[in-house]
């Protein structure tokens, strides 16, 4: 039997199924994330019973994004990105299984879980960036659904991570919670061992390390409406990691939530991502960008507002998962307009340092959560995330964004 249909129309078709393939490897390997998420704040106050070892791990996992985000947008431009995420997933499987194995024989110590979370994050730095990257490559000309997708298998994951380790915690103990992390990547290595081949690059010669960095920075400040959302992420992110650093600590100390009850609230934050996610695909054909970015944002002013200021054990979670729903819809659109404007080539490079613009306030702002919180209360944390996210949406009504 034979087929009229022409290579064009079937190409559409096998790109759907591969990203497809991609992003249920991606939610399976995110599920097992985001139970080591959910451990380690835990772990660490188990260890030292200090706000400021959990806030400052936090901070230390930024330093790598600030510091090597630059050059992994060079290896990223330079090499095989599949062959480099390969790489960098059994790195970050043998580092987590590391945790259990210390404790198992009674060595873990708090300076190795700095070292553990330093470690992963300098690899998750570069293939965060990657999977940016490849999406193009994935989903053809539909990046916001490619990007929707991402973000929904991810924050998908971080809703059902959260509440499984809540009840697995009943079962088994934390560390032992991590060997499922571990087992977890086999699903996103098959699937990238199962992508197509990339397309061979043009060989030509390879200027300076230093000389393909400054590509990626001109570019970026050169664009208006690039720079726009870096620094807007940057401000937003600031006040993020203050509030997200130390809702855990919240939650223990002025809530007196029990494990199950900690993890439903993660679960509500991560379900308002997921719903953020799955929204902004059709807001985005509805809606001009330009108009929808800062009403999200003024959305996630409003759910700082609640989870520190109203008592309930819900609110913080309800609170978390309105603005985990507006980030993770601005995530989307920037992502998409990145893809749009930047060419492919640079693409790396100029996302590196977004990064690098984006994640400098979030040590900063991580340890200034964990000091209000012990010298100040958590309601004033959340109140200075609101105050960011104000600034947020004055960015974008003053900037060339309000026109897209």
């Amino acid at each position: 039997m034979t087929t009229n249909l022409k290579p064009e129309l079937l190409r559409p078709a096998k790109q759907s199924t591969r990203l497809n393939h991609f992003l249920l490897g991606y939610f399976i390997s995110r599920i097992g994330d985001a139970l080591y998420s959910f451990c380690l704040p835990l772990l660490s106050y188990k260890l030292t019973g200090s706000v400021f070892v959990m806030s400052s791990i936090f901070a230390l996992s930024v330093l790598p994004v600030i510091l090597f985000a630059p050059f992994a947008g060079v290896i990223l431009d330079r090499f095989n990105r599949r062959r480099l995420m390969l790489l960098a997933d059994l790195g970050r499987m043998g580092i987590i299984a590391s945790i259990p194995l210390l404790a198992h024989f009674g060595w873990l110590a708090v300076w190795q879980l700095y070292i553990i979370s330093l470690l992963l994050s300098l690899l998750s730095t570069g293939y965060d960036i990657a999977v940016v990257t490849i999406i193009p490559q994935l989903a053809g000309k539909q990046l916001t659904r490619g990007n929707a997708g991402v973000q929904t298998a991810g924050q998908l994951a971080d809703m059902l991570g959260p509440a499984a380790a809540g009840g697995l915690a009943v079962l088994m103990s934390i560390t032992a919670i991590l060997w499922l992390d571990v087992l977890s990547f086999a699903a996103i290595l098959y699937a990238l061992y199962r992508l197509p081949r990339e397309p061979a690059r043009p060989r030509t010669a390879n200027p300076a390390v230093f000389s393909e960095l400054s590509q990626g920075f001109l570019w970026l400040i050169r664009s208006p409406v690039q720079l726009a959302l870096s620094l807007q992420a940057a401000i937003g992110n600031f006040g993020y990691s203050a509030a997200y650093a130390t809702l855990t600590y919240y939650l223990i100390t002025a809530l007196e939530l029990n494990t199950g009850q900690i993890g439903i609230t993660y679960t509500l934050l991560a379900a308002g991502g997921v719903a953020g996610s799955l929204a902004i695909i059709w807001l985005d054909r509805y809606f001009r960008r330009g108009r929808l970015i800062p009403v999200l944002l003024l959305a996630g002013t409003c759910g700082f507002v609640l989870a520190g200021f109203n008592r309930s054990w819900l609110a913080p979670g309800i609170g978390f998962g309105l603005v985990a729903a507006c980030n993770t819809a601005w995530s989307v659109l920037s992502a998409s307009i990145r893809q749009e404007q930047v060419p492919p080539e640079l693409l790396g490079r100029v996302l590196s340092f977004s990064r690098v613009v984006t994640r400098t306030a979030m040590p900063a702002g991580a340890l200034l959560g964990g000091w209000m919180s012990g010298a100040l209360s958590p309601a004033a944390v959340f109140l200075l995330a609101a105050g960011a996210k104000l600034i947020e949406v004055m960015i974008a009504a003053i900037s060339p964004i309000r026109r897209l």
